[in-house]
């Protein structure tokens, strides 16, 4: 039996804006491996992230500084501005950090970050990305692709940093 009241009527669909909703998307994954050992990879990551992340990928574009402060990660514009892009869930100095990340969407709707650091030699580390929880976003799919492609970006900055090639 249909769920709608008139039997020509099309069973309703979720929908995906509706707060509470959950698609099925997978975890945007992003590995880029730095010359560097873990201290400096996961320093270089967390110190200095001012210097490298794109800044066509803030808030307030030139001139804007981003960095963790108090458990906050946090961009500051020229003028001064503040918007906060996450909150530090865990950080193990040299293997983990994790984000509960709200940048560019409702803040209501965090979603999870998690980067690990992974000694591959005594001088290269991995570094591992990983965003989940997309599916709690409106247009979970659109989502996906978006930060899919600006994680990489992200990443190949960050690496080329570290004095990836």
């Amino acid at each position: 039996m249909s769920a709608s009241l008139f039997s020509h009527a099309a069973d309703p669909d979720p929908d995906e804006g509706t707060p509470g909703h959950v698609t099925s998307v997978p975890d945007v994954v992003a590995v880029r491996t730095v010359p560097r050992d873990a201290e400096e990879a996961f320093n270089g990551f967390t110190d200095y992230l001012h210097l490298w992340w794109p800044e066509d990928l803030t808030d307030f574009g030139e001139g804007t500084h981003a960095e963790f402060e108090g458990g906050v990660l946090t961009e500051t514009g020229p003028d001064g501005e503040t918007a906060v892009w996450a909150t530090v869930r865990t950080r193990e100095p040299d293997t983990l950090l994790e984000l509960e990340w709200v940048a560019g969407q409702d803040p209501r709707t965090p979603t999870d970050v998690r980067v690990e650091f992974s000694a591959v030699t005594d001088a290269a580390t991995s570094v591992t990305l990983r965003h989940s929880g997309l599916g709690r976003l409106p247009n979970a799919a659109r989502e996906y692709d978006r930060l899919e492609s600006e994680w990489a970006q992200i990443l190949d900055r960050y690496a080329r940093f570290m004095g990836a090639r």
